[in-house]
């Protein structure tokens, strides 16, 4: 063997080791740029998908932050300049993981009150919990100012902290908490397994655009997206800080989309006489309700409606630029025959992701968007695919070796 060949094998052949490693750490257009430098040479057997997924999973957990395991108080970012508190509460037993979010408003809000009240209940579950500080006090600070990053930050750094099953990550709050579990919750259902809203509701559209005007509507990228999490909900009809009105229109619209759609575990809980407090009992049976439940990490049917654009994967789904209040529904209506509803958008950038779970990767699978078949063959397994994942977020149950591009 020649010097120039070996030079040539060796130009031709990456290190996918030091690739791999890099492209966790890289930014967006280094991702792209290793991705384009593993063509040809991504490949991967059935026992090699193990073998890397194990690698990942092992690089992803040792790098970036971890969370203290004392309990009590923290700062995320900044002690001195106190930045990014949150409180570690619940048990450091091998459970799951409780987020649990204040309540609050424009100038008000403390992690204190939500780790006191969710903190037992994840006690008395064997869970984690961690209650985390708006970094704003707005009236909707769990989707301003870089709160809802400091959320997911937190939820992957506990995944690294603790022995949590990623199965088994849950979110409530009660007031502001409460809208922030709809929302945030639902942004990123594909994280959790339950969520659980006491007196908050998801962001209402009003007929005269006055916060308390006949409702019309929700806030996009909510209902669609929680087709797949168990959601308990909980209103008090008297309630004049958060008024029945949201929860209510919310309630048909979750029953409607599951007549429509399917899925929804759900629950709604309406009380009388109860103002703005805890339900009679306290939290602790709702929040227990949809801890009964585990993620469903790879549903059948998906429906997205994105809102949080830098969001670019969701289940098994991939979209390189997702468009806003967009719906996509992807269902797997016969094994390894799929069928993809983009409502009329653009499918360049948009890419299925698939395991065994899902299709029988061994035989052929057909994707049709709109009605159009656009892809029949059998699907090749390479590291491009477990890269993509395993850069998206630390979740080491949603690394899926095949990437399909829905190309034009």
């Amino acid at each position: 063997m020649t010097p120039a060949f070996v030079a040539l094998l060796l130009f031709a052949a990456p290190d996918l080791d030091v690739l791999a490693q890099e492209y966790l750490e890289a930014d967006a257009a280094r991702r792209v740029a290793i991705r384009k430098e593993l063509v040809g040479h991504d490949a991967l057997t059935a026992k090699q998908v193990e073998a890397w997924q194990a690698k990942l999973d092992k690089w992803g957990r040792k790098s970036g932050r971890r969370l203290p395991k004392k309990k009590g108080q923290h700062w995320f970012y900044d002690a001195q300049e106190k930045r990014g508190k949150f409180i570690v509460a619940g048990s450091s037993g091998k459970g799951g993981l409780l987020i649990a979010l204040h309540g609050g408003g424009k100038g008000s809000g403390d992690a204190g009150p939500a780790a006191s009240t969710f903190g037992p209940i994840a006690s008395k579950l064997k869970c984690v919990c961690i209650a985390p500080e708006v970094l704003e006090k707005t009236e909707r600070g769990w989707t301003t100012s870089g709160t809802e990053e400091f959320i997911l930050e937190l939820i992957e750094a506990a995944k690294k902290t603790w022995k949590i099953d990623p199965d088994r990550v849950y979110m409530a709050g009660h007031s502001m908490g409460g809208y922030g579990s709809w929302t945030v919750g639902a942004r990123h259902a594909d994280l959790f397994a339950g969520l659980a809203p006491f007196a908050g509701a998801p962001t209402p559209i009003t007929s005269d655009g006055k916060p308390y005007g006949p409702v019309v509507g929700l806030a996009d990228g909510v209902i669609p997206n929680l087709r797949n999490v168990a959601l308990h909900v909980y209103q008090s009809t008297d309630d004049v800080q958060v008024p029945p009105a949201p929860n209510i229109f919310a309630n048909k619209v979750v029953l409607d989309w599951q007549k429509d759609y399917g899925g929804y575990r759900y629950k709604y809980v309406e009380v009388d006489n109860r103002g703005h407090g805890a339900p009679p009992g306290g939290h602790i049976k709702g929040v227990k309700w949809v801890y009964e439940t585990a993620r469903n990490r790879r549903p059948k049917r998906v429906l997205w409606q994105p809102v949080y654009l830098k969001k670019q994967m969701f289940y098994w789904l991939w979209w390189d630029q997702p468009e806003r209040g967009a719906l996509v529904d992807a269902q797997i209506k016969k094994p390894n025959e799929i069928d993809i509803d983009l409502g009329g958008y653009d499918r360049d950038g948009f890419r299925v992701f698939l395991d065994r779970e899902l299709v029988d990767l061994d035989k052929e699978v057909v994707i049709r968007e709109g009605g159009d078949e656009i892809y029949r063959g059998v699907p090749q397994r390479t590291l491009t695919a477990l890269l993509m994942c395993a850069g998206e977020k630390y979740d080491p149950k949603m690394m899926f070796p095949v990437v399909i591009p829905l190309k034009k």
